[in-house]
């Protein structure tokens, strides 16, 4: 079969409509995914600069998320701080009662007092978000990385609301030990008699005046004065953990707010680096239209430019006729 011969101005219409083609492709990609760079082929250095700092956005994001769940850990925390506040006014509240009442009242108060203590001691070690309970050991970490850096680390200690050992600055009550096993509080017997020089107050033995716990659950008598002072002092001692759990509330609070400016950032640092990553690669889709209605228009004036060519050698073949 021999070759069909082309004119020079044919070959460079088909040359220029081939092109044409390929560019309006190329637009049509760019209208279809909104990138003018969708491959490395396309711009190497925009699009590696591009995808580092897609990542780096991820990465924020999922640190960020990390943030989030730490900020609901310490929010969990201070739900329970507040409801153990309650709990503590409850405690005062029987306490004042019991001052002073019958025997009968006393005995009732001393129940009460002791299913108060066991709840709130249940109620610290139900405090826990994931697993992670940052209110019933001063052992206890909660850490929140921000960012690669090491050093880009957030530590928040934990307490202990249920210590049974001397007081730090992470227990709640200020003074001796004063939870029992089972959660009830060692001060919390006030059953006595009614005699008015002397009570019989079972009371753990604890010495309030001394500020010591000294163990056993015996009954001692004691006189009015000194009956007196186990009520005051008990009182004080709830007064203590009030405010010990209401420093507490307000360190977790602090910490709170640090975890949430960090989320913040962490949001607005990752759309930053978005935007930047866009700015690379995204195509200007008003800019794109134009280019596809021109390389539309070419493609017309292409083949209206094959059409005339051919017609010139239908003028040949007429007259050859």
């Amino acid at each position: 079969m021999s070759q069909v011969t082309l004119t020079e101005t044919q070959r460079n219409t088909i040359l220029a409509l081939q092109q044409v083609q390929s560019q309006f492709n190329t637009t049509q990609q760019h209208l279809n995914s909104g990138k003018k760079v969708n491959t490395v082929t396309d711009n190497a250095v925009a699009y590696f600069r591009s995808e580092g700092l897609t990542s780096r956005a991820s990465d924020i994001d999922q640190r960020k998320a990390n943030i989030d769940q730490s900020i609901q850990s310490v929010q969990a925390a201070l739900t329970a701080t507040s409801a153990v506040e309650g709990l503590l006014q409850q405690l005062e509240g029987v306490l004042q009662g019991a001052r002073g009442s019958t025997l009968n009242q006393r005995v009732s108060a001393t129940t009460q007092f002791n299913n108060i203590a066991q709840q709130l001691a249940q109620l610290v070690k139900d405090a826990s978000y994931q697993g992670l309970n940052i209110l019933n050991s001063s052992s206890t970490t909660l850490a929140t990385q921000f960012s690669e850096r090491t050093a880009a680390t957030f530590t928040i200690q934990g307490y202990n609301l249920v210590a049974t050992g001397t007081n730090t600055a992470r227990n709640l009550f200020t003074q001796a030990a004063v939870f029992r096993a089972d959660g009830s509080l060692v001060f919390s017997s006030l059953i006595g008699t009614t005699d008015q020089t002397s009570e019989v107050v079972g009371f753990s033995a604890l010495n309030v005046l001394g500020g010591t716990a000294t163990g056993g659950d015996s009954n001692t008598t004691l006189n009015a004065t000194t009956v007196a002072a186990i009520y005051s002092g008990s009182l004080s001692r709830l007064d203590n953990a009030i405010s010990q759990l209401q420093g507490i509330s307000a360190s977790l609070g602090v910490n709170v707010a640090i975890l949430q400016a960090r989320s913040t950032f962490s949001a607005d640092y990752a759309n930053d680096l978005t935007t930047g990553s866009d700015r690379l690669t995204l195509a200007d889709l008003n800019l794109e239209a134009a280019n596809s209605q021109a390389e539309s228009l070419r493609q017309q004036l292409g083949i209206q430019s094959l059409s005339v060519a051919g017609t010139q050698n239908q003028s040949i073949l007429t007259l050859l006729r």
